[in-house]
């Protein structure tokens, strides 16, 4: 069978009864072992080619090329797996770091890595090097900031005694692997809000990528330090690393680097009182990433949930809401349990501004209970952000009836969390909002009470676009997809998409 690819070509694959009639006659003769072992050969030598590239300029074509042969790959380090060839599955996993990360296979990538290094010490160290700072990159993309850690530091000493601490890395994010490990401990403790730690690790490291003259860990430690400073309050400080960072990823034509510094000093434009500036480098950001589409799919959650708090804050709750949501389901695909945690408080905050202080509550519990789960922490500026929204919800309750609502929300699974979240329930006890801002779906071009992403969703299924179709144009997954559809019946009182599609005609959605 041949099918189209996305850059032109064809890929051609067998029907599946034919496929496995064929690896059935391969078993049986004597040669599946040897053929097995030369397939893996062939995604390993791949994945080693691309490793490099991936964060450059062609990131987005290397990106695409190892989308395609995922299935071939997990083949491949399931062989690996299976006939104890640790060394290969670490070479594989270990390559695949950006691609991994940037796509957002955290946890499939952690299983892998995870597997491998259990295998004891009959692995190289310059492979094992590798595997554990990627697994420290997963690891902090899904808040498990200890584990984050333990491998960055592992890796750090396991580098030094094998006297490779001054090599230099392929690893996705450039440096000498002792600047890489001080860089990932650094993201860690950023993320745990130590701005000393990470602003004393972000400096050694920043010295040493400037020795070794590597750009893209020069801005990966700039980046860190901006954090640390923005962290502290120091905002004049703060924004000459971002400029300088931002400058230099720009300069090397790095989506990734520049994606990063967006969101970073966007958000702390936002904590400075500087909401223009904050709004344009965040949209800038969204759409970076979204422009990008599957190649940063791990990276967009991080991006919604800051346009949200943006959008917050300059009063439109209701656009604010849209934009929690869609990253609330994001993340829950990625499990990327911060932007889960930060989501759930900003909607919270939007109930509170909605007049809903026992949902705002409710959501003000679960958001605790995961953050403490987790390590990930608010830091000064984000609670001071929070706390006004926090204490109107809190006025309109009596003392008993915030606590019993906030020990609610605390008693949630995270999945329980993200389902009322999403929930349309409203309470009994809410009151008209005091916003200034029109509702968004009360306006007259979004009937039904349809949002933003609803709308775009059913003009793209109206042109008769499959679920997949609407997935790739919009980057969102074939299930978020399927998740707005099942809303939009809801509002809409219709059961199919060609009913939906009626009602895009007639009220002019395509």
């Amino acid at each position: 069978m041949a099918e189209p690819t996305e850059q032109g070509g064809l890929r051609y694959r067998l029907l599946e009864p034919v496929r496995q009639y064929a690896l059935e006659k391969l078993e049986q003769s004597g040669e599946a072992e040897g053929i097995k072992r030369s397939h893996a050969g062939y995604f390993l030598a791949l994945a080693e080619e691309a490793e490099p590239w991936l964060s450059g300029p062609r990131g987005a074509e290397w990106f695409e090329r190892l989308e395609e042969e995922l299935g071939n790959i997990r083949a491949a380090l399931s062989w690996a797996r299976a006939n104890g060839e640790a060394e290969w599955s670490l070479r594989l996993a270990g390559a695949l770091g950006g691609f991994w990360f940037w796509g957002g296979h955290y946890g499939e990538a952690r299983g892998w890595l995870e597997a491998a290094l259990a295998q004891g010490d009959r692995t190289s160290t310059l492979v094992r090097a590798k595997a554990l700072a990627a697994v420290s990159s997963m690891a902090w993309a899904q808040s498990d900031l200890d584990r984050a850690k333990d491998a960055a530091e592992e890796g750090l000493r396991l580098s030094k005694e094998a006297g490779i601490e001054g090599d230099r890395t392929t690893f996705f994010r450039g440096g000498t692997y002792r600047a890489v490990f001080l860089n990932l401990l650094a993201t860690s403790f950023a993320e745990a809000r130590d701005h000393e730690r990470t602003a004393k690790l972000g400096e050694e490291s920043l010295r040493l990528n400037r020795q070794a003259g590597d750009v893209q860990g020069i801005a990966w430690s700039l980046l860190n330090l901006a954090i640390a400073s923005g962290d502290r309050g120091d905002y004049g400080q703060a924004e000459e690393f971002y400029a300088e960072g931002l400058s230099l990823a720009r300069e090397s034509d790095s989506a990734y680097d520049c994606f990063h510094f967006l969101i970073s000093w966007g958000a702390t434009s936002l904590f400075q009182g500087d909401h223009q500036l904050a709004t344009r480098l965040t949209e800038e950001a969204v759409e970076l990433a979204r422009e990008r589409g599957r190649g940063f799919m791990g990276m967009l959650p991080r991006a919604l949930d800051n346009l949200g708090w943006v959008t917050l804050l300059g009063g439109k709750p209701e656009r604010a809401k849209a934009q929690f949501e869609e990253n609330l389901t994001l993340s829950k695909e990625l499990d990327d349990k911060a932007t889960i945690t930060t989501s759930l408080e900003g909607l919270a905050c939007v109930a509170g501004a909605n007049g809903e202080p026992l949902r705002a509550a409710k959501l003000f519990g679960a958001a605790e209970a995961l953050m403490e789960a987790t390590g990930y922490r608010f830091g000064a500026q984000e609670s001071a952000m929070v706390e006004p929204y926090r204490a109107s919800a809190r006025s309109r309750l009596d003392e008993a009836g915030w606590d019993e609502a906030l020990a609610e929300g605390r008693a949630m699974s995270m999945e329980a969390a993200i389902e009322y979240a999403l929930s349309e329930e409203r309470s009994s006890t809410a009151t008209p909002s005091t916003t200034s801002e029109q509702p968004l779906s009360s306006r007259p071009d979004h009937p039904a009470r349809l949002t933003p992403r609803e709308i775009e969703v059913l003009g793209l299924v109206a042109t008769g676009m499959t679920n997949p179709q609407v997935a790739q144009r919009l980057f969102l997954s074939p299930r978020t997809v399927q998740r707005h559809l099942n809303s939009i019946y809801r509002k809409l009182g219709v059961t199919s998409r060609a009913a939906a599609t009626h009602f895009a005609f007639e009220h002019g959605l395509l």
